[in-house]
């Protein structure tokens, strides 16, 4: 099972977390509607982010 990951990442230290969403669809669903008219956002259309992320699975880079 995967849920998706909206983020806005403009600059460094400036990443805003959306939300997590349980489809690619209801993500980018999301993510138009702030591209086009969500304040602070809507100037910045092309810097929104969906990471698809499995669930129930460590994220740890050692073992």
């Amino acid at each position: 099972m995967y849920i998706y990951r909206l983020s806005h990442e403009r600059d460094y230290g400036f990443d805003k977390l959306i939300g997590y969403y349980s489809s690619w669809k209801r993500a980018r669903k999301v993510m138009r509607r702030y591209q086009s008219g969500v304040e602070g956002f809507k100037d910045y259309p092309n810097c929104f982010k969906i990471k698809k992320i499995k669930v129930n699975k460590d994220d740890l880079y050692f073992r």
